[in-house]
């Protein structure tokens, strides 16, 4: 299906979800930092990321940049703003996942799935416990 096709059929009826923006290194950083401490100033970010190479207007201006992709709100708390996450890293990674199925299956999930467990299988195999575990919690929340 050609990219006016699709675009078409979103405008006609269909759900256009929005993209992951792209993240680089340092936002990344960031939003561990946050996920990590929560609410967090600049301030604190910056002692989080525990590198006296990032000074805090670096800091900040990667905090506003997360702020415009959507990944963090901001208050006011005195003189100072203070960041927190908007989605949960679970979140983030769920939209991850949606897009690259987006991209390379059509938003066909079972190719992921089938590909993440080959990559268990081969690369992560004491994980595959730990997998059967959630996948056990799962079901039996779903029960309720």
């Amino acid at each position: 299906m050609s990219s006016t096709s699709r675009t078409i059929i979103d405008w006609i009826g269909g759900v256009r979800r929005s993209r992951m923006p792209d993240l680089g290194d340092r936002e990344l950083a960031v939003l561990q930092a946050i996920w990590a401490h929560g609410e967090s100033s600049a301030q604190q970010v910056q002692v989080a990321l525990g590198s006296d190479e990032v000074t805090l207007s670096t800091v900040q201006s990667t905090l506003e940049r997360l702020t415009r992709k959507g990944l963090l709100q901001r208050e006011k708390h005195s003189r100072a703003y203070r960041y927190s996450a908007l989605y949960s890293r679970s979140e983030v990674i769920g939209r991850l996942i949606r897009d690259i199925a987006e991209d390379l299956a059509g938003g066909d999930l079972a190719p992921m799935v089938s590909g993440f467990a080959s990559y268990v299988a081969t690369e992560a195999p004491g994980l595959e416990a730990d997998l059967d575990r959630l996948i056990a919690r799962q079901e039996g929340d779903d029960d309720d």
